[in-house]
């Protein structure tokens, strides 16, 4: 088994301040997806849904979230058993 050289200090301050960006990115991203649904919440605090309103926003959320896990479950198993090389010829650059 290899092992990977020792980090040097450069490297390790480019790491550093990756994950420094990645996790600022973040933080916008969720400060500005809790302002717009608190923005949302006030706005249409006078709207009412019905029972079959209620019955349809949770089958569109669960309809929606079993998508989103069959789909990624059809890449990792495409990955896992290689259909992905198959057709584009993998990484190794050849057709």
């Amino acid at each position: 088994m290899s092992q990977k050289p020792p980090e040097t200090p450069l490297e390790a301050a480019r790491r550093a301040q990756s994950r420094r960006a990645m996790r600022m990115a973040a933080a916008v991203i969720v400060a500005s997806l809790v302002a717009i649904g608190l923005y949302t919440w006030f706005e249409l605090g006078d709207a009412t849904l019905s029972a079959s309103g209620y019955i349809a926003l949770v089958l569109g959320i669960i309809g929606t979230v079993g998508l989103g896990v069959g789909l990624m479950a059809l890449v990792f198993y495409s990955h896992r058993y290689g259909y992905d090389d198959k057709i584009g010829g993998g990484d190794d650059g050849t057709p």
